[in-house]
């Protein structure tokens, strides 16, 4: 892959039939180059096509997508931190076949996203270029339970000196309830480019980069 710009997939599992299907449907819905490293990622990124000058290349946006198939996550996690080469990647797990508590840890080391095995290709896809466009891609139950998690026994302090408009403490609140940029347009009768502006606002008022710092925040001081 010599490819220097643009989006590139790394399935990290197995050279199979499955994920070589899934290998084609990424490429053919999504337009996006996607390979399959099927070697252990603990020593990532041997054997691979991806050399370390394009890894670091500020003009590659990439996803590795971790299969997570009768492996252990927390495991996983842990490999991910500790492989300085994935440090400032997207990341992400599929082929879960049930929400866990590991899912919640791993929130907390820049895993990205979670896919079910029970999961439409479309909203598998879906899911792809949410997290390319800088969301997290997370179910509501999980999101719960990792804001309770990590609220419980914090003040509010900041909140205290940060004014949001009326509107804007509408559409923090939807969105930290999972509501996507789309819906909230359609509830508030408002463009979704309109929605993106007052949610640049938001997070620029209150200091974070992401939906889920954002959603955190909400649970502190809404």
């Amino acid at each position: 892959m010599d490819s220097p710009g643009g989006r590139i997939i790394v399935l990290i599992s197995a050279d199979n039939l499955s994920n070589q299907m899934l290998v084609y449907s990424i490429n053919k819905e999504l337009d996006v180059d996607c390979t399959i490293y099927s070697h252990s990622l603990n020593k990532f990124p041997d054997g691979s096509e991806l050399r370390p000058d394009i890894l670091s290349s500020k003009d590659v946006s990439f996803l590795f997508l971790v299969d997570c198939k009768d492996a252990d996550i927390e495991a996983m996690t842990r490999t991910i931190i500790d492989n300085p080469l994935l440090n400032d990647h997207l990341i992400a797990f599929y082929n879960l076949s049930d929400y866990s508590e590991s899912e919640v840890k791993a929130l907390t080391k820049r895993v990205r996203g979670f896919f079910y095995t029970d999961d439409s290709m479309e909203l598998f896809l879906k899911g792809v270029n949410a997290i390319f466009e800088g969301e997290v891609w997370i179910s509501r139950q999980i999101l719960l339970r990792y804001i309770m998690n990590h609220v419980e026994g914090h003040k509010k302090d900041a909140g205290q000196s940060v004014q949001l408009t009326q509107r804007e403490q509408q559409i923090l609140s939807l969105m930290s309830a999972g509501v996507c940029n789309e819906e909230i347009s359609d509830r508030l009768c408002i463009s979704v480019n309109t929605v993106k502006t007052h949610m640049y606002n938001i997070y620029k008022k209150i200091q974070v980069s992401n939906r889920l710092q954002a959603a955190l925040w909400a649970a502190r001081n809404l």
